[in-house]
This record gives structure tokens, sequence and C-alpha cells, in this order.
């Protein structure tokens, strides 16, 4: 009986070892243990300290970190993947200052980090369960070239991402709320709002801000100001394909920008031009000023082509309001004539009423597009082009001409 005993006790003792020397991991009180796996992407080694997928419950931490092994700069993406999650937060943090803080759930954190040749970077990534339910998930990190590195990815690169606006919408923000996460009509997409100070991009000898990043991977301007040039919106029709005011901005376009065209994407510009039943007020009226519920998906018509205006939408999601706001990025103390956007409000004695943009940063509704008011253009950045800059004002995007 003794030497079986014994024989027991060594088997266990060479089992601990044997655990020990392949890296399997367990669980102890909830603490993450040793499950550590090495991958080689490239001149990137990851070491996933814990393992690259996670089976927790309750609050836990894990580590891993990134080297880079070449004797150049590279990038790589941060992705969580396959997550099953609820009433879970995390926060990711690193040596190099990183922290960003989440609802736990598939997202890319990060699509294009920067790594120093032979530099280590390290990470802790720490999950907070508010009912202390199971939660699992796949980190994944992985070599992205230099060629990839485009606008869209460099704006998400030097931006945190939220899900969510500090204040709620048709609320004027007056605060740097940064770069959020939506939906338009091609996917994932990337909005800034309040406050913001880098968004900032110098193109074609004009001063432009992004507006968002679309879901197709080209980025959205608007020109910094508005042109010389005044207009109505219309004669006799509320589509801006029969306008006035287009005609005014292909004008300029061709003065101004068809020498840069080739970096210029044809993209589809959002009109509202649906009635509600009631013959008064268009969908746009309801969906903004009542309900306040600004969408970039387009519930009315579009027009295609290579410059157009904001939406009453995405002046709300920028910040805008009913109310003034001198405190986010569309105000512009040098605009002192109100100008429109391509969403139809209300038709009244037979007259189009379009939202405008007023010059203390309102959104208002009362004025005939029949009378002349200002014009802002708004073009897209092709998803291919690269950019040097910060995005600051002292230091603007600036696309890289091939």
């Amino acid at each position: 009986m003794r030497l079986r005993f014994k024989s027991v006790l060594v088997f266990i003792f060479i089992l601990i070892i044997a655990c020990a020397t392949v890296g399997i991991g367990y669980l102890f009180y909830n603490e993450v243990v040793d499950r550590s796996n090495v991958v080689v992407d490239g001149d990137l080694t990851i070491n996933f300290i814990n393992g690259d997928k996670f089976d927790l419950n309750g609050d836990a931490t894990i580590a891993f970190s990134v080297t880079n092994n070449s004797d150049e700069q590279r990038y790589y993406y941060i992705q969580l993947s396959d997550v099953y999650a609820n009433g879970v937060n995390y926060e990711l943090t690193s040596s190099d200052n990183l922290d960003v803080s989440n609802t736990l759930k598939s997202d890319i954190i990060y699509n294009q980090v920067a790594i120093n040749s032979n530099e280590t970077i390290n990470y802790t990534l720490n999950f907070k369960s508010a009912n202390n339910e199971n939660y699992s998930g796949v980190i994944r990190i992985g070599l992205r070239t230099n060629e990839e590195n485009s606008f869209a990815d460099v704006i998400l690169t030097n931006n945190n991402i939220s899900s969510a606006p500090l204040t709620s919408f048709g609320e004027s923000a007056t605060l740097d709320e940064g770069l959020l996460e939506s939906q338009d009509d091609l996917g994932v997409a990337y909005y800034f709002r309040g406050a913001v100070t880098n968004n900032n991009v110098s193109f074609a000898g004009y001063n432009w801000k992004i507006v968002k990043i679309n879901g197709d991977g080209s980025v959205k301007l608007v020109l910094n100001g508005i042109i010389d040039e005044l207009s109505s919106y219309y004669e006799n029709s509320s589509s801006f394909n029969e306008s006035n005011i287009k005609s005014v901005l292909e004008s300029w376009y061709d003065t101004n920008l068809v020498d840069y065209s080739s970096y210029i994407a044809y993209y589809k510009y959002c009109n509202d031009t649906v009635l509600e039943q009631n013959g008064t007020n268009y969908t746009s009226y309801s969906r903004i000023v009542t309900n306040k519920i600004p969408t970039f998906v387009c519930l009315g018509y579009s027009e295609n082509g290579k410059i157009g205006l904001l939406t009453a939408d995405e002046v709300v999601m920028a910040g805008g309001s009913m109310d003034a706001n001198n405190n986010f990025y569309l105000y512009n103390s040098g605009i002192e004539t109100a100008y429109y956007t391509m969403t139809n409000a209300r038709v009244y004695n037979e007259q189009f009423y379009p939202f405008l943009v007023d010059t203390d940063g309102s959104l208002e509704y009362n004025t005939s597009g029949t009378l002349v008011r200002g014009v802002r253009p708004v073009i897209n950045i092709i998803k291919t082009a690269k950019v040097t800059g910060s995005g600051t004002v002292e230091d603007p995007y600036q696309i890289i001409m091939s």
C-alpha cells in the first residue's frame, strides 16, 4: 500500500511538472495562471502570456506582449473576436501609455498600432464583470504592412474609439467627445463629435475638417468655411440633383478641385425628399427635430457625385442642435452667413424649407430654399489615400500625392 501511495504522489508531481513545461493553464479563485502561447507573424513576436483564448467569470486580468524583431517600424492590429459576454467591461493598458475602455464585444480595439524597431510593448487586459457571469473570446493580433497605412487607418490609430457619445443627440456637444463608432449604408463608420481639435486636413490649398470615416474606408471632409459664392437651394424642386446649389458646387469643384480628382471618391450623398403623410413635414423633420435620432443610413434618396453638402443628421452627430453652439468643430466664427444642408425639413405654400446651419452653430428650418445663403462643400477622399501629419491645426493631415 505504501508503494502504491508513493507511486500516486510521484505521478501527480510529474503531471504538475509536465503542465508547467508545456504551458497548460488553469484558473485558481478566478486568477488566470500561465497558459502561454507564442505566435510569430512576420517580424512580430506575440507572446500571449495567458493564452490567446479566454473563458472566465468575474473580474480577471490577462497579459500579452508584442515585439518587433526588425530594423524598421512595423504596424499591427489588436482585435477581440468570437466574444460571448453580457455585462462585462474591459480596460486595455500598455507600457507605451495606451488606455482603452469599452464594453466587452467582438471589435477591433486598434487598427494600426505602430511599434519601433526592436521594441517590446507589454499589455494588460482587465475584465470587470458586474454579475459574475461567464464570458469568453479570442484575442487576435497580426502584422499590417505599411502599404495598408491608409488615411482611415491613421485616423483610427490616432484616436481612442467610443461606442456612445457623452451627450445625447439633440443636445449641443461642447466638449471634445472624440471619435465614435456608428453604422452607415456601407458598414461600420467612425465620426468626430464635439470640440475635437485633431480632425484638420490640408488638401488642394484649402483647410478641411474630417466628418467621418465612411463604412467603405473613404474619409468624408467638409470645407472649414463657406465658398465666396452664395446660392439659393432651388427654384422649382426640392431635389438636390435639380438644384441651383448643385450647379454652384460643381462649378467650384471644376475651378478648385478638378486637378485633385483622382483622390476624391465618387460617393453617395443623401437627399431627404420623402414627405410624411401630413404632406408638410419630411421624414427627416420627425427624425431630427421631434425624435432626435439622427443616422448615417440614408433614409431618403441619394445622389452620386464627387461633391455635395452636409446632411442635417451629420450636423447633429457632429454635436449641433437647435441651440447655439460655438464649441463644436463645425462652428467657425469666420462664417458670416447661414449655410444649407442637403436635408429637407418642411414644405409650406409650395415652398421648400431645407435645414440650415446658422452663424451661431445652430440648426434651423425656417428659411425658404429660394433665398440666397452660404455653400459649404463636402467631399470624400478615396480609401487608398496615404497621409502625413497628426490632424492638429499646427500639423494637419496632408494627402501624399503620388
